[in-house]
């Protein structure tokens, strides 16, 4: 078995653990900040329980997404995981809104680690390793290490976050217990996965709606920021495009164009791997054409046919 289809198998059959140092870590304290992210996020925060996680997408106020963070109540405040690059951007934009609350943002990035370990047997080995297993919506604290569950697509997933001097010695007890998966596998798995990332399916280039973020905005809760625009793109059902992941015989690349029967534009190719002899990706379709076992054209020749991206499916309501 070769080691990328070791790597595969590690995290579809059993788990696989990749370093996500990249990504952005911070650490937020104060009376007010829940509320204060309550008002600036979709999802519901005011009572988010210590111990637990969520999801939640910042965004502006024409509900453009700023960003898509995971948010874990601990003892003493609240760790919110960025995407890679976009701690910076983040934490200025809830100092922006802060007007005398108690609310503090300290930008541990630099500090810190972070290992994510995911797979169907992901919880063991998590276990294996030495640290607790927090429930599904879950976060717990030992000994400096932060593991917060963070669902990924159909599988489990945990966020290990801990201080950089810690790094050898966490990879270390991962290997002992989990498959290490380089960057280029886990990007093919997030791809399987539909899992959307900034800059590429979702970003100020368009709302959470048409990224499949639905289960991280929270129907009926007060207002926030972008929520008047994102209540009339589901009231009216005039969201333009939605993401969808499609396979082809031929290669694509993101930034393809993709063309109707008819030669009218249909979207583009936003992600894209090598399966096979031909490609997996996503791409954000017209509305009017996202429809699974559907196919389009690419406007440099050969054919997609899209399927619902399984994070989608696994986080969407019921009825969207």
């Amino acid at each position: 078995m070769s080691t990328d289809t070791a790597s595969l198998a590690a995290l579809t059959e059993r788990a696989g653990f990749t370093d996500r140092s990249d990504c952005g870590r911070l650490w937020i304290t104060g009376d007010d900040a829940l509320d204060l992210l309550n008002r600036l996020t979709t999802n519901k925060l005011e009572t988010l329980p210590g111990g637990t996680t969520c999801s939640t997408v910042l965004t502006n106020g024409d509900a453009r997404v700023l960003d898509h963070l995971r948010l874990a109540a601990v003892d003493g405040g609240l760790w919110c995981i960025t995407s890679p690059g976009r701690a910076e951007d983040v934490a200025d934009w809830v100092d922006l809104y802060t007007f005398g609350e108690d609310v503090t943002v300290v930008d541990e990035s630099s500090r810190t680690a972070q290992f994510t370990v995911l797979g169907p047997l992901a919880a063991e080995a998590i276990a294996r390793a030495g640290f607790p297993t927090p429930p599904l919506d879950g976060v717990l604290v030992q000994d400096g290490a932060v593991v917060v569950a963070s669902p990924f697509g159909t599988h489990p997933a945990y966020d290990v976050l801990l201080p950089l001097a810690d790094t050898e010695r966490t990879k270390a007890a991962l290997l002992a217990s989990a498959h290490e998966v380089e960057a280029e596998i886990f990007e093919a798995y997030r791809i399987a996965q539909g899992m959307p990332i900034y800059g590429a399916e979702f970003g100020a280039f368009n709302n959470p709606l048409e990224a499949r973020l639905l289960g991280s905005i929270s129907d009926d809760k007060g207002c926030y920021t972008g929520q008047e625009v994102i209540a009339r793109l589901q009231t009216y059902r005039k969201v333009q495009r939605l993401l969808m992941s499609f396979t082809s015989d031929t290669p694509a690349v993101p930034g393809d164009a993709l063309e109707a029967e008819d030669g009218s534009s249909a979207g583009v190719v936003t992600s894209a791997c090598a399966a096979g002899d031909g490609t997996l990706g996503l791409a954000l379709v017209a509305a009017k054409h996202a429809t699974a076992g559907s196919s389009l054209r690419l406007a440099d020749g050969g054919s997609i046919t899209l399927s619902e991206p399984a994070y989608a499916l696994a986080t969407e309501p019921v009825e969207v």
